[in-house]
């Protein structure tokens, strides 16, 4: 396990090379989980680190996500109860009542988070299509998984989307966003101009919703 030192605290790191263009850095129990291409050297990423040490110590630091009771869904938390059961839920006032044979907490969640994008993506349906008639945008599929490093992707050769379910713990704004940010690249691949100009069409204020997003963590 490598190390970055700075005024006297310390963050560990290790380092996982995958076919990817940008580094991600990621906190784990106690140390900073990195994932970064072949062509990236160590040197480098240590310099990256101590450039974010800061917010990375801090990412270390944090704690508490969440209670072990508790689960937020669009922005607003509940009460998480659990009853032996099939798998099903019910949202009542500030409490989620969940049926599950699953013991882990946070798998139960992710279960939930699923559903709920499922639900969401289908409430926006109407509005997206009509955005997507007016910038010449044809309609795909979407596919949902929890991904720890990215919101969505845009999928060339399988023609889909994919997005993370981790959206359903946000206000449905940034869903709304990531939806059409890939959907700008089903027009324009690279983040080039005429990429910004395609979301610029599909949402307005899509600068303000992105800033936003780039300083949340997915957790």
């Amino acid at each position: 396990m490598k190390q970055v030192e700075k005024n006297g605290c310390i963050i560990p790191y290790h380092i996982e090379r995958k076919k990817i263009k940008n580094i991600y850095f990621r906190a784990k129990d106690d140390y900073i989980y990195v994932t970064a291409n072949k062509y990236v050297s160590q040197k480098d990423i240590a310099i990256l680190i101590e450039h974010k040490f800061d917010i990375l110590y801090k990412r270390l630091q944090r704690k508490v996500s969440f209670k072990p009771d508790e689960i937020r869904l669009w922005s607003k938390f509940y009460k998480l109860d659990i009853v032996f059961g099939r798998f099903a839920y019910e949202i009542k006032d500030d409490h989620i009542i969940c049926k599950t044979k699953e013991i882990d907490i946070q798998k139960v969640r992710k279960k939930i988070y699923l559903k709920e994008m499922i639900k969401m993506t289908d409430i926006l349906k109407d509005r997206i299509a009509l955005t997507l008639k007016q910038v010449d945008i044809e309609a795909l599929p979407y596919k949902y998984k929890y991904l720890k490093s990215k919101y969505g992707s845009y999928h060339r050769k399988n023609l889909e989307i994919t997005l993370n379910t981790f959206l359903a713990t946000l206000d449905p704004i940034y869903l709304e966003y990531v939806i059409y940010h890939e959907y700008a690249h089903h027009k324009v691949f690279n983040h080039s101009k005429a990429f910004y100009q395609v979301l610029d069409e599909m949402m307005i204020n899509h600068k303000v919703i992105q800033k936003r997003l780039k300083k949340m963590e997915i957790i």
